[in-house]
């Protein structure tokens, strides 16, 4: 019997397990060597596959693998950003004299590639599997994508909690174009629009028998993981602590490059 305990521990599991992947591989893989610029489009396009398959299915194996198969492709997104593969036309630190709408686009442009293609990919899964009998992997990265570009936001506008110690050295030119002060009233807005949808899955979920069920409550799970992620940023708690081991292992990998 599936059961809302189930998904939840499922989802912290692959959602930890994601994060502390991709955490290692950003400061492990080498962006220049061939394996690494062969392994994530390879990993992306059998994700890629496993949607669209998955999508046509309905058993519980069906929807579970839609689930991992778009933390799969979010987790290739992500890598090609920090290992450079996909970024942006701008490394450089934010000048001091930047503000404004100037600053978002100086900021946007350290990136643009970046959401670029995670743009397209969020179109063409939603133009294919929006109508799809088992749609969970397609809200699933719904959820990824929206949730991080809302992160991204409120970095970018200020927040008074945020971690950068596991920034790979060629990232070192994010922090400038994050401001750490109290939350502004978008942060509010983002974390107040996601909890009403997440309370939707849930919903959706609770009205839903057998497999189906999952199809709405992974992907809310997932989404209350993204606000509390949000809820680090403006409360003192030291979210660096469930990845810590992670944090110390790449970090001493740094110190024995230097």
């Amino acid at each position: 019997m599936i059961t809302a305990l189930t998904s939840l521990l499922f989802v912290l599991l692959v959602w930890w397990a994601g994060t502390a992947v991709v955490l290692v591989l950003q400061h492990r893989l080498h962006p220049e060597a061939s394996a690494t610029r062969w392994l994530l489009p390879c990993v992306a396009i059998a994700s890629v596959i496993v949607l669209l398959v998955s999508s046509t299915h309905t058993p519980v194996a069906a929807r579970i693998g839609a689930f991992v198969a778009a933390i799969a492709l979010w987790g290739c997104i992500e890598l090609s950003y920090y290992l450079g593969l996909l970024s942006g036309i701008h490394t450089r630190p934010c000048p001091a004299s930047v503000t404004g709408w100037k600053r978002f686009r100086t900021a946007l442009a350290t990136s643009i590639w970046h959401e670029l293609a995670a743009l397209g990919t969020g179109v063409v899964l939603t133009m294919a599997l929006w109508n799809s009998v088992n749609p969970t992997g397609l809200y699933a990265f719904l959820v990824l994508w929206l949730m991080r570009w809302s992160a991204k936001l409120n970095l970018f506008l200020g927040v008074p909690y945020f971690e950068t110690g596991w920034f790979p050295k060629r990232l070192a030119h994010l922090p400038s174009y994050m401001i750490r002060q109290p939350v502004t009233q978008f942060y509010f807005l983002s974390v107040g629009v996601a909890s009403v949808f997440a309370a939707g899955l849930l919903i959706s979920a609770s009205r839903s028998t057998g497999s189906e069920a999952l199809t709405y409550s992974l992907p809310a799970v997932l989404l209350l993981l993204a606000v509390a992620e949000h809820l680090f940023m403006a409360l003192p708690i030291a979210d660096t602590r469930l990845w810590q081991r992670v944090f110390d292992t790449t970090r001493e990998r740094r110190g024995a490059r230097l």
